[in-house]
């Protein structure tokens, strides 16, 4: 099929020759002076002065006043006899080269559809085109297409999509497993459904498009059968694209969405259960335009139908007026289930899209919809005459419409519809303006629009020389065209390995620079470890200075000349000066109350060797520089357990700051680094490397220190 901007290869060179015919060179100037008309009766100077909404109106209303003319038809001759031929020289061109399977009358249909979804593709505003197409079945594409632009609401879609991509919770029911198991009961049981049974991908598109429908109407009541019934056409539809075996795609499940709604919110009224005052009526206008056509193309159905919907205690003879106002009723009760869900369920499945694609291409006229499902439902009892008329009760009525519509095949009703109905269908379609196209129902052309096939010209006899001369010359394009593409794909990869050559090369530099910087964070931090040692060693040796001095100035009074003892208060005094602070005197105005220590007994015992003062001299002086030693240590690396944890706490800052290190270079460099790795880089690798890694330290540093004031508050 030809994508959404390109044409298939016939209808382009159909173009080509169309636009240098002497047809189309007399039609455009006859259009062009019927615009330039246009210009003078508006007094514009030039088209190009106009918007593009006033260019398209200038456009169609000199077409208009054109269309019929001389120019104009033989430019329209023109082009249905190219197409003819382009046509068919492509499905000559495929018989010969490519031995399809398909006939030719196959490959002429597809080449047509083929062009038929490009140009709608193209210009979506043609669609109105496919009224030539009334009471005819669409091709699965066009279906697909034409189904697609009538119903189309991208604000819809846009929604639907919106809700996926931020909150998907909100696109789905809270009855969503009561609609799953009822999606589920109904394309097993219904029998009309066959061909979605067992499809996982028809299942989840109508379980998503009915939770989808449930959610945005916020009610808590359930979902009512007719909305199970109507989302069956569309999984039908799209169930070519759908997969037997996986949910359906989110793409696919969006255009269901915004097909399903869009034909919800434009249905008519008498489809709707609302059980409101004016549905009813509405249902039963519907009724009485079915029992009119009833009345006059099958009156003895609409006869049997009075009859049978006539109580049994009213069995008299009725005036014409009341026969048909029971006509009216009994159609209503009748034809009730079968319009609400628009003969989803009373017709197998190509029967049904029949019906769906008369009413989808006639959704842009007004009132259409209403008249065809009315010729629709006439149609389906006309069809079941002679059942009908067996029933002599509403009940059975009802069980043979359910029973004996699945029999039913597009055929017949395109029969009846083109007997009976099809003037004033395609009459009301055509009501505003005149088709632009052929009608493709043969029964309606007197003659065929494209009548030249009789002209194709027949491929030539070849000798097997020629054969074989043709057939190696497309060998040699063939090899042509493929070493073009072997040649394009050396490049691409010739490409792809120089720049991921230079990629590696980048990537190493940075790996040096970052080598660099990292040795330069690991110098830094030695030298401080080094400058620390050197501080306390300083420390120390001032220390062990000081108690050198002291213990030469105890060598000097130990070998002093003997003087009196010195008194005890000149001992006590010096020691007060050095560690006690003197006691409160009267005069600072704080009165200490002498408390005088009790003295026990003791027993007697023999006394000790009196100390001479230069050992009680020694002794002090000694304790004293004990004391400041002892005071430096403490100050220096902690005492007890202060002493423990200072030292856990520099064994944790240092075991954290290596981590921080080697987790710095897995962050920079992808992997830690080997010794002699971060020297072998480049000098700027080295310090780009290594700033990067102290800014990631440092913000780690950060972090920590922020959490651990934050724990503590």
């Amino acid at each position: 099929m030809a994508g959404a901007k390109s044409f298939p290869k016939w209808l382009l060179h159909c173009k080509e020759d169309i636009t240098e015919t002497k047809e189309w060179n007399a039609f455009l100037h006859e259009l062009n002076d019927a615009i330039q008309q246009q210009l003078t009766q508006n007094h514009v100077q030039y088209f190009t002065d106009l918007s593009d909404a006033e260019k398209e109106l200038f456009m169609q209303r000199a077409t208009k006043a054109i269309e019929g003319g001389r120019s104009f038809q033989g430019m329209f001759s023109k082009v249905s006899m190219l197409m003819d031929q382009h046509l068919n020289e492509d499905v000559s061109r495929q018989l010969m080269e490519d031995s399809p399977m398909d006939t030719k009358t196959d490959l002429v249909i597809e080449g047509a559809e083929e062009g038929v979804v490009s140009l709608l593709k193209k210009w979506p505003e043609m669609k109105s085109k496919l009224h030539v197409c009334l009471n005819q079945p669409l091709a699965t594409p066009i279906r697909q297409l034409a189904w697609r632009l009538f119903l189309s609401n991208p604000k819809t879609r846009k929604t639907y999509m919106e809700l996926l991509n931020g909150n998907p919770r909100s696109a789905i029911s809270p009855l969503d497993l009561e609609i799953s198991q009822k999606c589920e009961q109904l394309l097993l049981s219904e029998p009309t459904f066959f061909e979605l049974k067992g499809s996982v991908g028809a299942f989840y598109g109508m379980k998503a498009v009915l939770s989808y429908h449930h959610a945005i109407q916020r009610t808590n009541h359930r979902l009512r059968d007719a909305d199970y019934m109507l989302v069956v056409p569309f999984v039908m539809v799209a169930n070519p694209h759908l997969s037997r075996r996986e949910p359906a795609s989110g793409t696919i499940v969006a255009l269901m969405v915004e097909e399903y709604l869009s034909f919800m919110d434009t249905r008519p009224g008498f489809m709707v259960e609302t059980g409101s005052e004016s549905q009813q009526e509405e249902m039963k206008g519907f009724g009485q335009k079915v029992g009119d056509l009833l009345l006059k193309h099958s009156p003895d159905l609409a006869s049997a139908i009075s009859d049978a919907y006539l109580p049994a205690r009213e069995k008299i003879v009725a005036t014409e007026t009341g026969s048909s106002v029971l006509l009216k009723e009994g159609l209503t009760e009748l034809l009730r289930p079968v319009v609400r869900s628009m003969l989803v369920g009373y017709l197998k499945t190509e029967t049904l899209l029949f019906v769906w694609d008369q009413y989808m291409i006639g959704m842009d006229v007004p009132g259409f919809g209403t008249e065809w499902l009315a010729v629709v439902c006439a149609t389906l009892l006309a069809l079941l005459t002679d059942k009908l008329k067996e029933a002599k009760s509403p009940a059975a009525m009802e069980n043979i419409v359910r029973r004996e519509s699945p029999l039913l095949a597009v055929p017949q009703f395109q029969y009846q519809v083109k007997r009976h109905h099809y003037r004033d269908l395609y009459s009301m379609l055509t009501a505003d303006q005149k088709a632009a196209l052929p009608v493709l129902d043969p029964t309606q052309a007197i003659h065929p629009p494209w009548r030249h096939w009789y002209n194709d010209l027949i491929p030539p006899y070849t000798k097997p020389h020629d054969r074989r001369r043709a057939r190696e010359e497309r060998e040699a394009e063939r090899e042509r065209v493929q070493q073009q593409k072997r040649e394009a794909e050396t490049l691409r990869r010739e490409k792809e390995e120089r720049e991921k050559k230079q990629g590696d090369d980048e990537y190493m530099q940075a790996v040096a620079a970052e080598r660099a910087r990292l040795d330069k964070i690991r110098l830094d931090l030695q030298d401080q470890l080094m400058e620390e040692k050197r501080r306390r060693a300083e420390a120390e040796q001032n220390a062990q200075e000081q108690i050198a001095m002291l213990r030469r100035e105890i060598e000097a009074l130990r070998h002093k000349p003997k003087s009196p003892a010195p008194s005890m208060y000149s001992v006590n005094s010096y020691i007060s000066r050095v560690l006690i602070p003197p006691p409160p005197t009267p005069a600072s105005g704080i009165s200490q109350p002498v408390q005088l220590a009790t003295i026990h007994e003791s027993p007697a015992r023999t006394p000790s060797r009196q100390a001479t003062p230069a050992q009680q001299t020694e002794s002090v002086v000694m304790d004293f520089l004990a004391k400041i030693r002892h005071s430096l240590d403490t100050i220096a690396h902690g005492d007890g357990p202060d002493r423990q944890h200072l030292d856990r706490e520099t064994e944790g800052f240092i075991r954290q700051n290596v981590d921080d290190l080697k987790e710095a270079q897995a962050e920079v460099f992808g992997h830690r680094l080997q010794p002699g790795e971060f020297e072998s880089m480049a000098p700027q690798q080295q310090q780009e490397s290594s700033d990067k890694m102290m800014q990631l330290m440092q913000k780690w540093r950060e972090d920590r220190r922020a959490q651990e004031l934050a724990s503590h508050r």
